[in-house]
């Protein structure tokens, strides 16, 4: 069998794999990690494979097709999400005609509603649901084994089409033992180019990686949690996570960071200072940085993390208003909470990027404008506002259905022309519309305010590593939020 990896070409510098996939106005490009770690998976148990992120190579739908159709695939396995799984639907109907390969849609779209995802295509053969390392290679070993499309309700995790029906499989249990799964960085090393890629919040070039998955906590609107990764906590060895750190540093000696799209890497705080102490008692000279919850306040650790290289957290602050954090069940993620968080992370000398969301439940228009205010107020590196989408798979969706807020399920509208998402939802006296052109006002006030452009000249001359970042950023800011409603 062979297996071709796709994402599938749409706008340039689209991300499928970010919580809020489209073409974000900071030039931000994630790393398609899970395609990869399955593709690593099948790669490892022997069969062939092939990978192409057709938004980060520029790649559009006749060069794909080339790609594809040189390779000759048996199976193409591709990532989707909401707001392109109609435009993606279309190109794998159009590779299946033009291949003759079979086709299989995975990630949190299809997760969230595989039945529908099926329904909608003509021709789709197959649909992961969940974690879906081991279903791809299951179910590639399935037909390399010489087993029939008849068996097929033995592959779980998976959704299908058989003749006129549609089957749903028992959805395939977490896996435990993530060393068992090669590094992502393996596929970045033989199939991507690092330079493609960038986080806003991160130095230039860096590589993205996953320690853990999951996250225990419940907040209503996060996407990955609820459909792929799981609501527990599963983190990698520490010593595998080094291992590949140290892989990272000798193959890309122009690196200069190492970001971790954990959901929550900060769970767990002892196997944060096993993994600080490991990067140290191993020497390793290493920028890293990582997603955080705003109630990691041990002081010791942070400057023990920044000792080991630790350089930024993103947090995902919200909201000023309580009950708005209630409602979201950002449990703990209390006012006070935060603000010692941002003092100890001060002290100890790790940056933050401040994440914020417009358009919870509860919301109107003076808590959006004190959630800006308090964002100006804090000692943040760089800000991120987003009008708050609630994907399929959520219990925000569901919520957001049930009171009639929800505006639209045509998910071709899900995005403006330019590839900016726009909110789908409306509260109370806010409409949908009102909700996104906040978050545009947002971005403007927060970076265009002298003590912000102040901040960031100094941070230019007394931080020479941050420069590149702050470059790009800033003509990322010029040529998109200028642009965000078009």
């Amino acid at each position: 069998m062979k297996v071709f990896f796709l994402n599938i070409p749409f706008l340039h510098r689209f991300t499928r794999e970010s919580r809020s996939p489209g073409v974000a106005p900071s030039g931000t490009l994630y790393y398609p990690i899970y395609l990869a770690l399955a593709a690593g998976l099948v790669r490892q148990r022997g069969y062939t494979i092939d990978f192409l992120d057709a938004p980060a190579e520029g790649y559009d739908l006749k060069q794909t097709e080339d790609r594809v159709a040189k390779f000759g695939p048996d199976l193409i396995v591709a990532t989707t999400v909401t707001a392109s799984v109609a435009h993606d639907i279309r190109v794998m109907d159009h590779l299946a005609k033009q291949t003759g390969a079979m086709t299989m849609l995975v990630g949190t779209h299809p997760t969230a509603l595989p039945i529908e995802t099926l329904k909608a295509s003509p021709s789709l053969d197959f649909v992961a649901v969940g974690e879906y390392d081991f279903t791809v290679l299951e179910l590639v070993w399935h037909f390399d084994s010489g087993k029939t499309r008849q068996q097929l309700h033995e592959v779980a995790g998976l959704a299908y089409r058989s003749g006129e029906e549609f089957i749903l499989n028992e959805r395939r249990p977490w896996h435990e033992n993530l060393d068992e799964i090669p590094w992502a960085s393996l596929i970045y090393r033989d199939f991507l180019k690092i330079e493609h890629y960038s986080y806003g919040a991160q130095l230039h070039p860096e590589v993205t990686i996953v320690s853990g998955r999951g996250c225990p906590y419940q907040c209503t609107f996060c996407v990955f949690p609820q459909t792929i990764t799981g609501q527990r906590y599963r983190p990698r060895s520490v010593r595998d996570v080094v291992d590949e750190m140290e892989f990272i540093q000798k193959t890309w000696p122009q690196n200069k960071e190492i970001m971790f799209e954990d959901d929550t890497l900060t769970v767990d705080k002892t196997r944060m200072r096993e993994l600080s102490e490991e990067i140290l008692r191993r020497g390793l000279k290493v920028t890293w940085s990582g997603n955080a919850r705003a109630d990691f306040d041990d002081v010791e650790l942070l400057k023990l993390m920044k000792k080991a290289g630790c350089r930024l957290f993103c947090v995902g602050f919200e909201s000023s208003d309580q009950k708005i954090l209630d409602e979201m069940r950002k449990g703990g993620a209390t006012i006070g909470i935060r603000e010692r968080f941002v003092r100890a992370c001060a002290e100890a000398g790790i940056m933050i990027h401040g994440c914020f969301l417009f358009g919870g439940v509860r919301e109107t228009r003076e808590t959006m404008r004190a959630t800006l205010e308090m964002a100006k107020r804090m000692k943040l590196d760089t800000a991120q506002f987003f009008p708050i989408m609630v994907y399929p798979g959520t219990r925000a969706y569901e919520e957001a259905k049930r009171e009639g807020e929800l505006v639209t399920e045509n998910y071709e509208t899900w995005l403006r022309g330019s590839g900016y998402y726009v909110s789908q939802v409306c509260r109370g006296q806010l409409s949908a519309e009102e909700i996104s052109a906040f978050t545009d006002r947002a971005y403007r006030e927060f970076y265009l305010r002298p003590a912000f452009i102040w901040q960031k000249i100094r941070q230019f001359f007394v931080s020479p590593s941050e420069r590149s970042r702050i470059i790009l950023g800033f003509l990322f800011f010029l040529k998109k939020v200028f642009t965000r409603d078009k």
